[in-house]
């Protein structure tokens, strides 16, 4: 049984720091991030105090908690409350680099990524990890419309962060660079469409987060937006892009209006388009995804 029981620390932000300026120089070590209800929402790994630089990241007036906003909007919204982030360091492994990268893997399988089930804000399943290179394992053709697809590390960062919101057949938001030939002004769909669908809901979350908005009414989400890849973790050994400017694609945008989830506000390029929300349809929107679940990463 895996076991995790046997913690070398755990506190808050104080102490969590005297803790680790204890360790050996250059020690590795895996840590979680708990909510004050002791519930864990980020595994990760690291030396030195890189556990304390997620809340500074997410507090800091900058564009760094683009990297993974969910888990960013997560200690924003402890903070907001009044309430502090537990710290807990699982296991030190000196300078076993590999070992303290495999306790990661199993940390963030036991308790399980939300797009699998589970309550991790992570993006990625951890470094190495089969489920993270290819988490649909049903064939090429799935890992590139919502998995890690080897030598696009723009499309990997847009599927990786639209996969930790919630699990999607395919992705409806693609990277512009890659698809600005075929990008067309939104128009709602021909098709018939019966029922709205979680990925309906997403698309429309998924830039609201990724702008720092809320669902609420007369808000003005934009269908591009920008996205940067969390760094720990990265699945590809090709190198991580700065950023990623992604977009809300054709089909998607079409079904969303369609299904009056949303009002287009028009523009001159279809990258600059938006949708803009009323009360009737903020709270569609909310009962779709889950007043629980927006409450929780502070988008209501």
């Amino acid at each position: 049984m895996f076991d995790v029981s046997k913690i070398a620390f755990e506190g808050d932000r104080i102490l969590a720091n005297d803790f680790v300026r204890t360790l050996p120089r250059g020690s590795f070590y895996t840590y979680l991030l708990l909510t004050p209800e002791l519930e864990p929402f980020y595994v990760g790994k690291g030396k030195g105090i890189r556990l304390l630089q997620h809340e500074t990241e997410a507090l800091r007036e900058t564009e760094i908690y683009k990297t993974n906003p969910f888990k960013c909007n997560k200690i924003r919204k402890i903070v907001s409350l009044g309430k502090h982030v537990t710290y807990r360091v699982d296991r030190v492994f000196g300078s076993d680099e590999e070992a303290c990268l495999r306790r990661e893997e199993e940390l963030i399988s036991f308790y399980k990524r939300r797009c699998d089930g589970g309550i991790l804000t992570n993006l990625a399943a951890g470094l190495g990890s089969l489920s993270s290179r290819d988490p649909l394992t049903a064939g090429r053709q799935a890992a590139t419309l919502s998995g890690v697809v080897h030598g696009n590390p723009e499309r990997t960062t847009m599927n990786l962060f639209l996969q930790s919101l919630g699990q999607v057949a395919s992705v409806p938001i693609k990277p512009l660079n890659e698809y600005r030939t075929r990008l067309v002004g939104a128009y709602p769909s021909p098709k018939s469409l019966k029922n709205v669908t979680m990925r309906n809901g997403l698309t429309i979350i998924a830039s609201a987060l990724a702008s720092g908005l809320k669902i609420e009414p007369r808000v003005i989400i934009p269908r591009k937006f920008t996205i940067a890849p969390e760094l720990e973790n990265w699945p590809l050994e090709t190198p991580p892009p700065t950023k990623v400017e992604g977009v809300i694609e054709n089909g998607a945008a079409s079904d969303i209006l369609k299904l009056n989830l949303v009002t287009l506000v028009p523009a001159e390029l279809p990258e600059d388009e938006a949708f803009e929300l009323n009360s009737a349809q903020a709270q569609r929107i909310i009962s779709l995804v889950g007043e629980k679940t927006l409450l929780e990463f502070d988008l209501i």
